[in-house]
């Protein structure tokens, strides 16, 4: 059995408390947050060095704003605990590798959350591109979500707008399905504060990749949709659910829904993997070190916004 701690009870926080209350060989053993919150029994630490002190906990997920990731993950790293952390990790890619550097002195792992990477369709996307069985030509997500309320919506905590909060997901899988990003163009209003993001460039061998996501209304207008086009090939999503394959094998069913995962069953298994992965001694399924070259291209694009 895993024991778990989970630091920050906002959104993500209580999403990652309600996929490790559902994960096998995972007990919570604790949250942290300054308000203390009620969990449904689970103690409750204003802060994580009482916790760790007290808990002798396995893991932690960090899940606290991001201008805290990088102090929270560093005691918890100290203590000899592995550490999963919520994307992006800190405020800039220095953080990112001020971290990485700190696990390799002291030989302690940290994970990085990347969650749709762990949903089903996505995987199978990734399968069928490795098999050669999908070539894509283009690739668009498009979507206009609930505007950056909190912390997120703050530069300073942050590290950025919509682009670095949301955009890094579908960066992120664009990178896990086709490698790196070229010949970018991007337009990026209020950068680094931004509430919407459009993004072209190149990726793979002559595919092209668009993302144009908002964050302006209040309440949002609908799941990020995505289309994949190959020759012969046809791929639509709404979020979550395959609507449309041509020219290709079926898609694996959907994930059950479950409301209480509030961004979405790939958390769920996220934590069964990270889980599954400190039992057997392994890896976490997205390392730190895995994830610096999205977050060095979320920074070179920030950089290039402001000299614009």
């Amino acid at each position: 059995m895993i024991k778990w701690l989970v630091a920050g009870v906002g959104q993500a926080g209580r999403c990652h408390i309600s996929a490790l209350q559902r994960t096998p060989d995972a007990t919570l053993v604790g949250v942290v947050d300054p308000a203390s919150p009620d969990i449904n029994g689970t103690p409750v630490y204003a802060d994580l060095h009482s916790a760790l002190r007290a808990t002798r906990a396995d893991a932690v997920v960090i899940a606290t704003p991001n201008d805290v990731q990088l102090d929270s993950a560093q005691l918890a790293l100290h203590a000899g605990v592995s550490v999963l952390c919520e994307k992006p990790v800190g405020v800039s890619v220095g953080q990112a590798k001020e971290l990485l550097e700190l696990s390799e002195v002291l030989s302690v792992p940290v994970g990085v959350v990347l969650n749709q990477r762990a949903h089903r369709h996505c995987k199978w996307i990734k399968d069928l591109i490795d098999a050669g069985d999908l070539n894509p030509s283009a690739i668009t997500f498009t979507g206009n979500i609930a505007r950056l309320k909190g912390w997120h919506a703050d530069p300073m905590r942050s590290g950025g707008g919509v682009l670095r909060t949301i955009g890094i997901h579908y960066i992120d899988l664009l990178m896990w399905w086709l490698g790196l990003l070229r010949n970018i163009s991007l337009i990026m209003p209020g950068a680094p504060g931004e509430d919407r993001v459009s993004l072209i460039a190149e990726i793979g061998e002559g595919c092209r990749a668009e993302i144009h996501i908002s964050a302006t209304q209040e309440v949002s207008e609908g799941p990020v949709h995505c289309v994949i086009e190959g020759e012969g090939a046809l791929i639509r999503m709404a979020g979550h659910v395959v609507e449309e394959v041509t020219g290709l094998p079926e898609p694996p069913d959907p994930e059950p829904f479950d409301e209480a995962l509030t961004f979405g069953p790939g958390h769920l298994t996220a934590m069964t993997e990270a889980t599954e992965s400190l039992l057997n001694g392994r890896a976490f399924p997205v390392l730190l070190a895995d994830a610096i070259p999205l977050l060095n291209t979320i920074q070179e694009m920030y950089e290039g916004a402001r000299s614009v």
